[in-house]
């Protein structure tokens, strides 16, 4: 007698299947149980997983995450976590993938939307964006004068290497600039092989750069690093750029050096999100800030559920070594 095909749970809402499953059909997978469940309380939540014993979950922003008292217990069905958007700290434990349990998440599905985006704060900071529509109801009032830049030729500092920094550094190159970069534990070859100079410290990185770009992961080394003193040292009319993690920069310091008209700030990430409206970041007419929408854009969505169930597919044919976008316990260690 066959073994039974696997229990594929789908732990996403009816909204988040629209948005990344939109052409989703079962017939098209390797032959699974299909079980859909949204909105249950932890505890019913627990219940489930122990009744159905899925193999795989399907999850998203809005899943249940594995609790500790059963990503513990070694009778624990889950094999492999198909995970449709990024973050996935709330959805399952470094101690399930260190048992072996498979997680993936949408890899650099989206790199090139946060990259664009990245793109389009420098642009627009050095443009001076915010200050056109006041000017064009206010030209001759000298508060709204507008003076503009261009990205051509300019010195370009990135913390962080990752992904998505690797997509934005193609799209910066026909703009003639220099670039360097500064992200610990990479290798110097790894820079070369992209054309990046490599930094040796984010003192260097800052003391060397007209536009710094902020895309370093979120950790406890990295939180706060970019404070005061690295802030200082930018040159006067510096862009600073921030479309990674928020809790990385002294928000306070750079809001203060944003006041002081010594630098420019553009900014998709925030400490706290929504951004306060008494925020000082708030109260500076130049300051190009976007609600956290550098990714992904709306057209991603579906290419994130595509990339998620080929995955699926992978894993229901048996070949799990073919699954992209695995969370490693390094990217799981280096993610929020």
């Amino acid at each position: 007698m066959s073994a039974s095909p696997p229990v594929v749970l789908f732990a996403i809402s009816d909204s988040t299947r629209k948005k990344f499953l939109p052409h989703y059909d079962s017939r098209q997978l390797p032959p699974f149980r299909e079980e859909w469940s949204a909105g249950l309380t932890p505890d019913e939540w627990d219940n489930l997983l122990r009744s159905l014993r899925p193999e795989v979950l399907v999850t998203g922003w809005d899943s249940n995450g594995i609790r500790e008292v059963l990503s513990r217990d070694p009778d624990c069905s889950v094999r492999y976590i198909c995970h449709l958007t990024g973050g996935v700290k709330g959805i399952i434990s470094r101690e399930m993938i260190e048992r072996g349990v498979l997680i993936s998440n949408w890899g650099g599905t989206i790199s090139h939307t946060i990259a664009e985006h990245a793109l389009l704060l420098t642009l627009g900071a050095l443009r001076s964006m915010p200050l056109w529509r006041q000017q064009m109801e206010n030209p001759h009032s000298p508060q709204y004068a507008i003076t503009t830049r261009s990205l051509r030729g300019r010195k370009v500092g990135i913390h962080g290497f990752g992904a998505i920094v690797r997509r934005l550094v193609s799209f910066l190159k026909p703009f003639d600039v220099s670039i360097s970069s500064y992200s610990a534990g990479v290798p110097a070859e790894f820079f070369r092989e992209h054309g990046v100079l490599r930094c040796e410290s984010l003192e260097e990185l800052a003391s060397n750069c007209e536009i710094f770009i902020e895309l370093e992961a979120w950790t406890p080394q990295t939180e706060g690093s970019v404070n005061a003193r690295i802030l200082n040292l930018l040159p006067d009319g510096a862009v600073f750029v921030n479309v990674g993690r928020g809790a990385v920069v002294d928000e306070a310091a750079l809001g203060q050096l944003a006041v002081s008209g010594k630098i420019t700030v553009a900014a998709d990430v925030f400490t706290r999100e929504p951004l306060p409206l008494d925020s000082p970041l708030m109260q500076i007419p130049n300051a190009l800030l976007s609600p956290h929408i550098a990714g992904p854009t709306q057209d991603a969505f579906p290419l994130c559920g595509d990339f998620a169930l080929s995955n699926l597919r992978h894993y229901l044919s048996g070949r799990p070594d073919q699954i992209q976008g695995i969370v490693t316990l390094e990217i799981y260690d280096r993610t929020t």
